[in-house]
């Protein structure tokens, strides 16, 4: 399954447990620089409360791209190649994140 099935599953798995619909997932494009701009909201979702420090990586105007969580809600920017990166990102830490809980309820 690519990025884009993934992050549309994600997103539909939330609204069918109920999440308040005006929540969710916001891809644009920067205002101020070509690239762009994701943010997940977490509330409502079992990621809720998670913690994650700042994430960056690159160092030029064409190659970068940088994350974090916070307020309840998972931030990141890129230049213009990066969205997948970004999903992909917040996908993998969702998935980790979903079965460390799962095991932990097994305990």
């Amino acid at each position: 399954m690519d990025v884009l099935d993934r992050i549309q599953a994600w997103h539909k798995a939330q609204c069918e447990r109920g999440r308040d619909l005006s929540l969710g997932v916001k891809i644009e494009t920067l205002k101020d620089a070509p690239g762009w701009n994701v943010h997940i909201d977490l509330a409502g979702t079992p990621l809720s409360g998670l913690t994650l420090a700042p994430y960056k990586e690159g160092a030029t105007d064409k190659d970068w791209l940088a994350y974090r969580i916070r307020e309840d809600r998972f931030e990141g920017v890129g230049d213009p190649t990066k969205l997948h990166a970004l999903l992909y990102a917040f996908l993998d830490l969702a998935e980790r994140t979903m079965k460390e809980q799962k095991r932990l309820e097994r305990k």
